[in-house]
């Protein structure tokens, strides 16, 4: 078990909980490792950047739009050390919703990598704010040896577009230390953004108290043997809550060496596990089924693993099943399961552990967090009853950021004060404590683990003249989840062109989760008894499943 929060913020939690070892490693990037001492000089350095050119102050917002990498990880507890909210944004997202938040979290500044900024450039400079632009190369020793000699060569070409620009490498060699905020576990950590318990995309905020609470408690279940030593691959990333809470967070606290990837490959995947200890590891459905189905994965590399989570959507048991056996095989403690959760509070409160399992099952609550299970007057349902997820306790979010402020919005608080959130998902549990996920109380579609709203990506498109009715919904080519989008018209026109116009509003206004794989045009979309679009209607609950025709 890790030691108690007590009054501390993140990165002081870091480095109490890593204070018992020696100079252990604790990163890696591209086969090269980084000790522990490396990696707190770094995070002083990035800090005392952060303190002295940009005279970032405690409660200040800054804005990480990266990949999972070592520079995102040390930002983070840069950032955490001075008091500073870091705002991590998925780096794909359109420029257009960078420009948005950027401004709605009234940011100091941003960090990028360059691979991935060519197309922000623009919206950088016009927004005036300082930039740090980051480099695979940073942290890579023998550059040529993993295949990113292209990438360097549109990281030459981007730098010097920036107007207000400086290299993350020069910080590290210039900055030593920084002056730290002490004992601020209550203060916002983070600003992640989320689909919010009622359906429409927010800003999530989670304290640095709330996010070590839940390190704590997930400890209880995993922990790291041989610090330094052993190691986990983080594919899940920072800007999703359980990729900062649990893999990297809780990882670091307890000596994992990570090794973070920037994009999920298999082979890649297969041959970290090969040349590295590994013993965890976590993702989404169709992560773990490439793996599975990889010709690198089975092997007596896997005896090590006992950390193994799946998230973000559901994992049939004969899936579950078939992954396990091959662990089995190879004598290694741990299993593929299941839990449940949340960003607004920290990620994950029910679980399934290697050694208490039942199958079908969410698992049970973590110590100090309470699920209960409410009908629609907030009232606790009988075992066995269907209703909605209701969870309080030590990890719960402070609220939502809305315009421009700190609110205590998405959380209920009950008759003796006590704050709940209501998680929109319906479930019951047995008598013995387990809980059952059955569906989503809102609407929602998650492909690749990320949340995708339709309403939004309606409301959108109905701004288009020549669209009369749309509908967004759920798909599948092959295996994969989609979006499918059924539209009407006002006027009769030239189809393919519409369909061109569509994919382009929505690559320039939504993330790539939310651009359309198949537009069908109907005459009328189908209508329920009560006059509004039958969305179930259209949907596709399964490959083998037929899709309503007109």
């Amino acid at each position: 078990m890790l030691p108690s929060v007590d009054k501390l913020n993140c990165y002081e939690y870091l480095k109490k909980c890593t204070s018992i070892y020696d100079d252990v490693w604790m990163l890696q990037h591209f086969g090269v490792r980084y000790r522990k001492s490396k990696v707190f000089a770094d995070i002083d350095a990035l800090s005392a950047y952060f303190q002295n050119d940009l005279r970032l102050k405690r409660g200040d917002v800054y804005t990480v739009f990266m990949p999972t990498t070592m520079q995102e990880i040390i930002a983070f507890y840069a950032l955490n050390q001075i008091g500073v909210i870091a705002n991590l944004v998925h780096p794909l997202m359109s420029t257009q919703f960078l420009k948005e938040t950027l401004a709605d979290v009234h940011a100091k500044g941003v960090m990028v990598l360059d691979i991935l900024s060519k197309d922000h450039v623009k919206t950088i400079n016009e927004s005036g704010l300082p930039c740090v632009v980051c480099s695979s190369s940073d942290y890579a020793a023998g550059i040529k040896k993993y295949g990113t000699r292209a990438g360097e060569t549109i990281a030459r070409a981007v730098f010097p577009k920036f107007k207000k620009a400086v290299a993350y490498r020069d910080i590290i060699k210039k900055y030593k230390t920084c002056d730290p905020v002490k004992h601020n576990s209550g203060d916002i950590a983070v600003y992640l953004n989320g689909g919010g318990t009622t359906g429409k995309s927010k800003t999530i905020m989670l304290s640095n108290a709330a996010i070590n609470e839940l390190v704590q408690r997930v400890s209880d279940i995993d922990n790291i043997e041989a610090p330094g030593e052993e190691a986990e691959i983080i594919v899940l990333p920072m800007f999703h809550c359980f990729g900062l809470c649990v893999a990297i967070h809780m990882g670091l606290c307890n000596s994992a060496r990570l090794i973070p990837m920037m994009q999920f490959d298999a082979g890649i995947f297969c041959r970290l596990l090969r040349q590295n200890r590994i013993v965890g590891f976590g993702g989404i459905p169709l992560m773990m089924q490439k793996l599975l189905r990889h010709k690198d994965f089975d092997g007596p590399w896997l005896k090590n693993v006992r950390m193994m989570f799946c998230g973000g959507d559901d994992c049939s048991e004969a899936f579950l099943d078939e992954f396990n056996a091959v662990f089995e095989k190879w004598g290694a403690p741990g299993r593929l399961r299941q839990g449940y959760g949340l960003t607004e509070i920290g990620s994950v409160c029910v679980t399934n552990t290697n050694w208490d399992y039942r199958p079908g099952s969410v698992g049970k609550a973590l110590r100090g967090v309470t699920v209960q299970i409410w009908d629609d007057d907030h009232h606790e349902v009988p075992n066995g009853e269907i209703g909605e997820f209701a969870i309080s306790g030590p990890t719960l979010m402070s609220g939502y950021y809305v315009n421009g402020e700190e609110t205590d919005l998405g959380l209920y608080t009950d008759e003796n004060g006590t704050p709940w959130v209501l998680s929109g998902d319906l479930g019951y549990r047995d008598d013995d404590g387990y809980y059952y996920f059955t569906g989503r109380k809102k609407r929602v579609i998650i492909i690749a683990g990320y949340n995708v709203y339709p309403n939004d990506l309606e409301k959108k498109l109905s701004e288009l003249p020549y669209i009369k009715d749309v509908c967004a919904v759920q798909g599948w080519q092959g295996q994969k989840r989609i979006i499918r989008l059924f539209a009407s018209l006002n006027v009769p026109g030239d189809e393919d062109f519409y369909r061109a116009e569509i994919t382009r509003i929505a690559q320039e206004n939504f993330s790539k989760f939310y651009v359309p794989r198949d537009i069908v045009f109907m005459k009328e979309l189908p209508q329920t008894p009560l006059m509004k679009i039958d969305f179930m209607k259209l949907t596709q609950n399964r490959p083998a499943d037929l899709v309503y025709h007109a």
